[in-house]
């Protein structure tokens, strides 16, 4: 079950956020690698409504964050062009853990995330990832999301800042 996140939820979240940082580093990418996002980034999100879990036996087994408004680090795209410049959501913080790998989790957060947008009447979503991450790349790609060049995320972001950049009209 998807539902939002609640603070009560923050340990369980973070404890997800620490295993992906550590899957990452094991895959090789610079991505989540030091204190970004932290507990408050996910903390605030939850307080916007925009905190999202995905709960299975009461445990959560999967996160997204999805945004509305607009995205500072997303006003200068290089190498390309948004498709639009109309309203969109972003998504950020998509996560599942090690275990549920594979099981169509980060699908079923994504599908979510696009009926979301509808209802909202948003046809438009924006996400980037970090362009070592070939699992992010693969998956995006699967639902249709194109590659439209990519982003540097703010300067005070330690490690690679630079971002590859997707979008989807719905």
């Amino acid at each position: 079950m998807i539902r939002l996140a609640k603070i009560s939820d923050l340990k369980h979240i973070w404890d997800l956020r620490l295993e992906t940082t550590k899957l990452l580093k094991q895959r090789g990418i610079d991505q989540w690698q030091y204190h970004l996002p932290d507990q408050q980034t996910i903390t605030n999100d939850i307080n916007l409504n925009e905190f999202y879990v995905y709960e299975l036996d009461r445990q959560i087994i999967g996160m997204i964050a999805i945004k509305s408004g607009i995205e500072p680090t997303y006003d200068i795209i290089y190498d390309g062009a948004w498709t639009s410049d109309r309203p969109y959501l972003t998504i950020h913080r998509l996560a599942v853990s090690k275990q549920f790998l594979g099981q169509d989790i980060a699908e079923k957060l994504m599908i979510f995330a696009h009926n979301l947008a509808k209802e909202k009447h948003i046809d438009y979503i924006r996400i980037d990832t970090h362009e070592n991450n070939k699992y992010a790349i693969r998956f995006f790609k699967s639902l249709g999301y194109e590659l439209k060049g990519y982003i540097f995320l703010n300067k005070n972001h330690p490690g690679d800042p630079k971002r590859l950049a997707f979008d989807i009209l719905l």
